[in-house]
């Protein structure tokens, strides 16, 4: 709570210090489409991954919340002993859904240099076993390296932001069923302190309003208090959107891509967890709409290939789906 309260007072302090640059900076916003990217979840289980959402009001602060859900089944002849990962499958099929609702902004101190934080709120579930509470918040700095030159005769703009930051252990990570141990993985939380390493690729023919953007996010893992530690986290995204724009106030932003996420073991005490790891090819689609400063992003993410080591429960989908401001 002390980091949140500094961050909040660093953005009261700022705004009204940086509120004349970004208006300076509304060249930027011509024409309203140029996509953001932002680290909006961030969960807790090991193939995750961190979602990317698309926002064209990209030059100025928001603020939003974002309800996630992934699902993961296993047939009953791929995990069979309750005390190995993921308690509770006892040699009959099972279903899990990790739930997030996450509350997460953007923070411009100045046109090039932007704070962003993600605090999630979980709520599991395995065949009816649920696990509730706070998940880890994430915060990180992205900077501005490069923006093409933005007039109203531009046909094709780009720009490059790379940045950094940490997941802090802000979840719990120790809850317990009264019938047995729960996995890691099922915590709302990881207990460890990570860096975040960060970078995103934006480009746009702006007529006829076709766009590009590609997302990388790196996770650096450190050791949790029950000497377990996560596998570092790679992922990348990258997807292709169409601006509608029926009126100067509302656009509608569909959108087609891929995304790829791989991690390899976890450790406990130093070893190799058998059952951790792989790597997970999704397709992934959506439309997002925007109204004045309010959105509304609707996304599915459906898995092509997958190998996840050991015994694991297999990907079924993810949906996203999340209301914003910006100001």
């Amino acid at each position: 709570m002390k980091i949140l309260l500094i961050l909040f007072s660093a953005v009261l302090i700022n705004q009204n210090v940086y509120a004349e640059n970004l208006c300076s900076n509304d060249h930027l916003a011509y024409p309203k489409s140029l996509s953001d990217i932002n680290d909006n979840q961030e969960t807790s289980c090991d193939l995750c991954g961190c979602f990317m959402g698309i926002d064209p009001n990209f030059s100025n602060n928001m603020i939003g919340i974002r309800y996630s859900s992934f699902k993961y089944f296993a047939d009953a002849n791929e995990v069979n002993d309750p005390n190995l990962d993921h308690e509770g499958h006892d040699g009959t099929s099972s279903t899990e859904y990790y739930n997030n609702i996450e509350l997460y902004g953007r923070y411009y101190f100045s046109p090039k240099l932007k704070l962003m934080f993600n605090i999630p709120f979980s709520s599991n579930d395995i065949n009816g076993k649920k696990l509730n509470g706070f998940g880890d918040m994430k915060v990180f700095l992205q900077y501005q390296l490069y923006n093409s030159s933005i007039e109203r005769h531009t046909s094709f703009w780009q720009r490059i932001f790379l940045g950094g930051g940490m997941k802090l252990p802000t979840g719990v990570y120790n809850k317990s069923f009264v019938f047995g141990v729960v996995d890691p993985h099922f915590q709302p939380g990881t207990g460890s302190f990570d860096i975040l390493l960060t970078g995103n690729y934006l480009a746009k023919f702006v007529d006829p309003g076709i766009g590009f953007n590609m997302d990388v996010l790196y996770s650096l893992n450190g050791e949790n208090k029950n000497d377990y530690r996560f596998a570092n986290l790679f992922n990348i995204t990258s997807s292709l959107f169409y601006e509608v724009m029926p009126s100067d106030q509302f656009t509608m932003l569909p959108h087609a891509g891929v995304y790829y996420e791989n991690a390899k073991n976890d450790k406990q005490n130093g070893v190799d967890v058998k059952d951790s790891g792989g790597w997970a090819f999704f397709g992934t689609g959506g439309i997002d709409f925007y109204l004045s400063n309010y959105s509304l992003e609707l996304t599915f993410q459906y898995p092509f290939s997958q190998n996840l080591n050991g015994t694991q429960p297999q990907n079924e989908y993810r949906f996203f789906i999340g209301a914003g401001y910006s100001f």
